[in-house]
């Protein structure tokens, strides 16, 4: 039998990056990982991911790679014109998947992780205070027990799916891939970017992998349009890019190298993601709709956070359910927000395509706040009220609201979670410590101590930071008009 700190299910971006930092962290991780599949996929990470390949420490190795750098995206969306949109902040990456999991699995062995590939998990159960699981590998059967596991397995859900998993959305969605070569793309002005398109019962997307090999995908909802079995698939994958324009043009002259595939790319979520010594990472705690782009990156913040989760409860035990509880709360409003980004690019499209595909994309899930966002104060008439006010005031006087009470939440500081006091109202019961980076539990121990705001501004810019005015000014009416700080 194996003994590890840690044992990480599945050897996706989720599972590698999250073996790769618990091993950098000294703990003894035993990543397994299933065989390579035959059929690669491509994918897009935009240039944000960059901040988090940099955290993982394996950017360098990514650059060496020799990826397709992703300068921009070119669009054919419901009723607009056909549109290019380069990226703002740098380049992005279009990743073969195969070679992009082999060189994380590589640099996650290579922080000291044991890596078993070619493996097959059998069971994971809790005994005791630790875990056991069950593979099958090249040295047969094999048990490893560990204090905690990461079920990083994806749509496969190892563990995700005995009890976990919510049933699929009411969305469906199938992926069928084809791969394209033309020696003629290297000359195409945009031979970088990402294409998106859609038409009236789906859409498409096409990926470089290099300047003349791109895998073209057609996404359809398989209750609307009939998937054939492999014999007809090539020819219905044919007839879907025929629909298109911005596609079609594409591979008019194009080759098909290999036969195209479906695959199941239907949204999800489990209703929970953590237990005692497990966390659900990545795809296997939801899958957002692929129109969202934002897939890797969602699974490589999903093991950042869980990599830190299970450190610190394994540091400290009494923060266990502190830092566990933080993850649901992340997990679950990261996939809120990406299944809402994701609604609104449908409504873009139900417009001008008036189909049943787009009509079931179309409902928005409201997203979790987590912090006190600053565009959302300023459109707050409570919080234009209070700003009003304390420019006619000759004097502030201000006070600790009524409601307003000091909570204790858990927030990430290095690679730890920590107990970090909050301040909660009845506006907001969950609690809030910054917005625009003004410290808003100094400004309240310090507002009923000063009559005028330049002297509060000096004093909090003594006592927490210097910040601009217009952000602190801001932060002060958010107080005030949220009730958390009241007039005297």
């Amino acid at each position: 039998m194996l003994s590890a700190d840690v044992v990480v299910i599945g050897g996706g971006p989720a599972g590698a990056a999250a073996a790769r930092l618990l091993a950098q962290w000294d703990r003894s991780v035993v990543l397994i990982a299933r065989a390579a599949s035959k059929r690669s996929i491509a994918e897009s990470l935009p240039p944000s991911c960059t901040k988090l390949l940099d955290a993982l420490g394996v950017r360098s190795v990514i650059d060496a790679a020799g990826f397709v750098r992703a300068l921009g995206n070119t669009v054919q969306w419901g009723r607009e014109d056909r549109r290019s949109e380069p990226f703002a902040g740098g380049a992005g990456y279009q990743v073969d998947r195969a070679r992009f999991d082999e060189l994380l699995g590589d640099s996650a062995q290579a922080a000291g992780a044991f890596v078993v590939r070619g493996a097959t998990v059998r069971g994971a159960k809790r005994h005791g205070d630790s875990w056991v699981v069950n593979y099958d590998s090249n040295d047969g059967p094999t048990t490893c027990q560990a204090r905690w596991v990461l079920d990083c397995s994806g749509r496969a859900g190892v563990v995700a799916r005995g009890g976990y998993r919510r049933p699929e959305q009411a969305a469906r969605t199938t992926a069928v891939v084809g791969v394209w070569e033309n020696d003629a793309w290297a000359d195409d002005a945009y031979a970088t970017h990402t294409l998106v398109e859609s038409y009236d019962d789906g859409w498409a997307w096409s990926v470089p992998v290099s300047l003349s090999r791109r895998y073209v995908t057609v996404m359809l909802d398989p209750r609307q349009t009939d998937v054939p079995t492999r014999d007809a698939l090539d020819r219905a994958y044919r007839a879907e890019l025929s629909r298109t324009r911005l596609i079609a043009e594409l591979v008019r002259d194009a080759t098909l190298v290999e036969p195209c595939w479906g695959c199941d790319a239907s949204p999800y979520r489990s209703h929970r993601v953590s237990d005692d010594g497990l966390l659900l990472v990545g795809d296997a705690a939801s899958f957002i709709d692929p129109l969202s782009s934002f897939g890797v990156k969602k699974a490589l913040a999903s093991a950042w956070l869980a990599a830190v989760v299970a450190n610190t409860a394994l540091d400290e035990r009494s923060l266990a359910g502190a830092a566990r509880d933080l993850f649901e709360e992340r997990e679950h409003g990261m996939y809120a927000e990406l299944q809402t980004q994701a609604a609104r690019i449908a409504q873009d499209a139900s417009g001008a395509h008036d189909s049943a595909f787009w009509h079931a994309r179309t409902e928005e899930i409201a997203a979790a706040d987590f912090e006190l966002d600053a565009a959302v104060v300023r459109g707050d008439h409570r919080v234009r009220d209070a700003f009003e006010e304390l420019k006619r005031r000759p004097a502030m006087h201000l006070r600790i609201g009524d409601s307003l009470r000091v909570v204790e939440r858990a927030v990430v500081r290095g690679n730890r979670v920590i107990l970090e006091q909050h301040l909660a109202s009845a506006a907001i019961p969950q609690g809030v410590r910054y917005c625009r980076n003004v410290d808003l539990l100094a400004i309240t121990r310090l507002a009923p101590h000063h009559e005028q705001v330049p002297d509060l501004y000096d004093a909090y810019s003594r006592a927490a930071s210097v910040v601009p005015l217009p952000d602190f000014l801001g932060a002060l009416s958010a107080l005030v008009g949220l009730e958390m700080l009241s007039f005297a």
